[in-house]
Parts: structure tokens; C-alpha cells; sequence
């Protein structure tokens, strides 16, 4: 009875919804952001764990990796005494992140107070 209802509703002859296979989200999101590219694309997190390895406890209290945008490393800063800290020292750092971190491609570092 079901089925001539359904026909009936969709204009179609009577027979068998469509038998299709059920698809799970979570397996087609992966599919998807491989697609795209974006399944090589290195997360914050790992960025935040290599940078409390590059920059050391200390100054990896008073800073956050922020965000990562076409190649540059925007990080948050706490203290200015920070800023000047870092900046001495960006291109040991920078260096530092590209060698732990080769798939995340960081050509720049910027720091942003706040």
C-alpha cells in the first residue's frame, strides 16, 4: 500500500522505492576535504605543540599561535616584553617551524598583541 501511495504521489508506475545505499556523513566529509586538499593541511593544535617546543615554557605562557593564512603564522601576544623577545629571535624560530613542521609550508611569522 505504500508503495502505490508514493507512486501515486510522485506520478510514477507502481514498483519499489528507490533501493539506494545509505551514506554515512562522517564518510563523506573525509572524502570530501581529501578532494579538496585539505586533508594534508596541518591543524593549529600541531602548530601549538610545536611551538611550545620551539619558543620553550616560558615565553609559550605569554603567546598563542592565533592562526594560519596563506603561509603566515599570526601569534597573540600577552606582553610587549614578549614582542621584543620573539622578534629578536624570528628567524631561529621561523626556521625552527619549518623544520618540524615541513606540510604546514610557514614562510612568515607575525605577532599581534592582544
Amino acid at each position: 500500500m505504500r508503495h502505490r501511495l508514493m507512486a501515486a504521489w510522485r506520478g510514477t508506475p507502481d514498483g519499489p522505492l528507490m533501493d539506494l545505499p545509505t551514506l554515512n556523513v562522517a564518510d563523506l566529509a573525509v572524502k570530501i576535504a581529501v578532494q579538496c586538499g585539505l586533508a594534508n593541511r596541518v591543524k593549529l593544535e600541531d602548530v601549538l605543540a610545536a611551538w611550545e617546543e620551539v619558543v620553550g615554557a616560558f615565553l609559550f605562557k605569554l603567546t598563542r599561535p592565533d592562526a594560519i593564512e596563506r603561509g603566515i603564522l599570526t601569534v597573540r601576544l600577552m606582553q610587549p616584553s614578549a614582542h621584543h623577545a620573539l622578534s629578536l629571535e624570528k628567524a631561529k624560530i621561523l626556521k625552527r617551524l619549518q623544520t618540524k613542521l615541513p606540510d604546514a609550508k610557514i614562510r612568515d611569522i607575525r605577532f599581534r598583541h592582544g
